[in-house]
Formats: structure tokens, sequence, C-alpha cells
């Protein structure tokens, strides 16, 4: 037989569980967001928080009774879930919120500022090579224009040729 004060910190302990898993599902909602994305990753960011409040459930069970499971233990979850949600809820999405975005600022920063040497040495190495390859490619349009000169010319005194020929048939002609 379990006694009052033994059945009191179960109670306390899985409501204290019940509040950690009400701070996960604030942090899962913050990181999650609003935006729609792929049902895939919306599945495997559900099956993770599933995970997590799996993990508290069982280790606050097995740590706090060793592992039996009475009515109070869940009422206990319940409770410490919904008084979290009512109290403390809002002004934790705030705050993870907050944390977030002030993330999201430090790594932008930061990797602009980490990136910076890069970008100069990629500038450095690209522009004159870029220009080389710009230098080239008008090259390469002229020693095509050059390489299709011969059979232009060709094909041009062909026909220049053909009109002196029957110019001179016809002159043959009217001199017979």
């Amino acid at each position: 037989m379990e006694t009052k004060e033994f059945q009191s910190f179960v109670f306390l302990y899985t409501l204290y569980g019940g509040i950690i898993i009400g701070i996960a599902y604030d942090i899962y909602r913050v990181l999650r967001g609003t935006r729609k994305k792929e049902k895939l990753v919306t599945s495997l960011w559900d099956l993770t928080f599933l995970g997590f409040v799996l993990f508290v459930l069982i280790w606050t069970i097995f740590s706090s009774n060793y592992g039996e499971l009475r009515a109070y233990v869940f009422i206990g979850f319940t409770v410490g879930f919904f008084l979290y949600e009512k109290i403390l809820s809002r002004l934790a999405v705030a705050i993870f919120l907050h944390i977030k975005r002030s993330l999201i600022h430090f790594f932008k920063t930061t990797n602009s500022l980490l990136l910076l040497p890069f970008k100069f040495l990629f500038n450095l190495i690209w522009y004159p090579v870029s220009k080389l390859f710009s230098y080239i490619a008008k090259k390469a349009k002229k020693i095509k224009k050059i390489k299709k000169l011969p059979k232009a010319i060709i094909s041009q005194n062909k026909k220049y040729f053909n009109l002196i020929i029957k110019k001179n048939k016809n002159k043959d002609k009217k001199d017979i």
C-alpha cells in the first residue's frame, strides 16, 4: 500500500512531466511555424514530437513510481499540461519566438560575415576569368567568321565565274 506522501510525490512529479510536455509542445509549435509545409516534413516533425513525449512519459513514470500506472499519474500529466497551457504558454511562445528570430538573425549575420572573405576571393578570381572567357568568345566568333570566309569566296567566285562564262558564250554565239 502506497502512502499519501508517496502518492503526492508521484502526482507532483507527473505534474512536472505535464509541464515539460507543454513546454515541448510550444517549442514544437514555434519551430514548425505556421507555413504550409510538405506532408513528409510535417509527419517527421510530428513523429519527433511524439517520440519526445513518449520518452518524457516513460521516464517520468519509471523514475517516480517504478512504472506503476495509476489514475493519479495520468491526471497529473493532464493537469500539468493544461496548467502550463493556461498560465505560461503565451509568455513561453513569445520568448521562444524571440529566441528563434534572434538565432536566425545571428546566423544570417554570422554567415554573411564568414562568407565575406570567400566572396571577395571569388570575385577577385572570377572577374578576370570571366573577362578572359568573354574575350575568347569574341575571338572565337571572329575565327568562325574567318573560317567561313574561304567558302564564301569560293561560292561567290563560282557564281561570278558562271556569269562570266555565260556572257562569253553569248558573245561567242553572236560573233558566229
